[in-house]
């Protein structure tokens, strides 16, 4: 332990103080795999406040590979009782802005398919989602943040 008084602030390791609920995500995500439809992912953060005292949702992916031929789904359609911002960012050296792949990504009932890096911006309340990897020409860094202490959604939750 460290004698530094805010060394608890710096998150350094993936950190989960415990797995969430099971919602049906570990279920989807196996019958995907079976399918052939999966991605070579990192987890590398999370942050909320059960790993330090105060702190806001957060989660961090890196996302490197896609296989199978019908994309990947990582979410259902949800709401929060929070504010969300979710992230998308290519690692195209020569062009940042260049996502390296295809997202598509719904906001209530309309259809969005990303190829830029972008911020989303999702007011507590409205329903969002399902989210696909349909291409990963390269690493892309999706991350997901709200101004809630925990992950936790008001509807949508899998069976």
């Amino acid at each position: 332990m460290s004698d530094r008084k805010y060394a608890r602030y710096i998150v350094t390791e993936d950190v989960r103080s415990e797995l969430p609920p099971d919602t049906g995500f570990m279920k989807r995500m196996q019958a995907q795999r079976a399918a052939g439809d999966y991605a070579d992912a990192f987890h590398l953060f999370r942050l909320d406040d059960k790993v330090a005292a105060g702190a806001l949702y957060f989660d961090a992916v890196w996302i490197n590979r896609l296989h199978g031929t019908r994309g990947w789904q990582v979410e259902i359609q949800h709401a929060h009782d929070f504010d969300e911002i979710i992230c998308l960012f290519g690692s195209n050296r020569d062009n940042f802005r260049d996502l390296g792949g295809e997202v598509e990504l719904w906001l209530e009932d309309e259809q969005y398919f990303l190829t830029q890096s972008c911020t989303v911006f999702v007011p507590a309340g409205m329903n969002h989602l399902p989210l696909y990897f349909r291409r990963i020409d390269g690493p892309i860094l999706f991350m997901t943040m709200g101004n809630g202490k925990a992950y936790t959604r008001s509807s949508g939750n899998e069976v």
